[in-house]
């Protein structure tokens, strides 16, 4: 976002506008007990910077039972906000697509300023932890995720022309060492890397930039491999 517009409107949220933390029981796996936690229902970035770590490595969503010590992932709705980066991402790991409509239909209560950041903000959902680190990358990586899933559709269909038995469970795109790549979990365990070909993200913005940037929304939006294949089948 330019300064110009960090200007024009305050992206902190006002007094109504705050997610409240919210109460849930978890019973321990192993040892049996339950245990009501406090969750936080938004992790702003901006404000607790250290906080990107930990969601990163996983420990933001870790709960340590205090009766066994085991350690516990917890996967709830939570919204992440990078207000530096006009980037706000919302966890949705449960009946995705309805509590997705529910989130975008409260837009009417929202503020006149809570408006205009949607306007400049990158808006997504996501089903699991692992994607909401995805976003976050690419977002560092200064790319677009819209042209990120679109050069990934084509490098996972290469990728399984060469390795067809290959049993895919997730296929996330990485940067690693300074390259960019897809990280490829197979539902056997086994996680493979492969480098995108040279210039082919650009090429994926020359052939689909009208298609793409004609999508623009106000509204949370899914991100996937699903809305790739929505792009892939409507370019003639």
């Amino acid at each position: 976002m330019s300064k110009e517009n960090e200007k024009e409107f305050n992206l902190t949220p006002g007094e109504n506008e705050r997610y409240k933390p919210v109460k849930a029981d978890l019973t321990c796996p192993k040892c049996g007990k339950t245990h009501t936690l406090t969750l936080r229902a938004c992790v702003n970035v901006s404000l607790h910077p250290e906080e990107k770590a930990q969601v990163l490595d996983g420990s933001f969503f870790q709960y340590k039972c205090p009766d066994c010590g085991e350690s516990i992932a917890v996967t709830y709705p939570c919204l992440y906000d990078d207000m530096g980066k006009a980037l706000m991402i919302y966890l949705l790991p449960d009946e995705t697509e309805v509590a997705l409509a529910k989130l975008n239909a409260q837009q009417e209560k929202w503020s006149d300023d809570m408006m205009k950041a949607a306007k400049v903000c990158t808006m997504r959902a996501v089903r699991s932890i692992n994607e909401l680190c995805e976003k976050i990358k690419i977002a560092d990586a200064d790319l677009d995720d819209r042209y990120v899933e679109i050069t990934k559709a084509f490098v996972f269909a290469q990728f399984l022309r060469q390795q067809p038995d290959f049993l895919a469970a997730q296929v996330l795109y990485d940067r690693q060492d300074g390259e960019d790549g897809l990280v490829i979990m197979g539902k056997d365990g086994k996680t493979l890397w492969v480098v995108w070909p040279e210039g082919l993200y650009d090429e994926v913005i020359n052939m689909f930039g009208d298609r793409v940037e004609s999508e623009k929304s106000t509204a949370y939006e899914l991100i996937d491999a699903n809305w790739t294949m929505k792009i892939l089948g409507s370019k003639s």
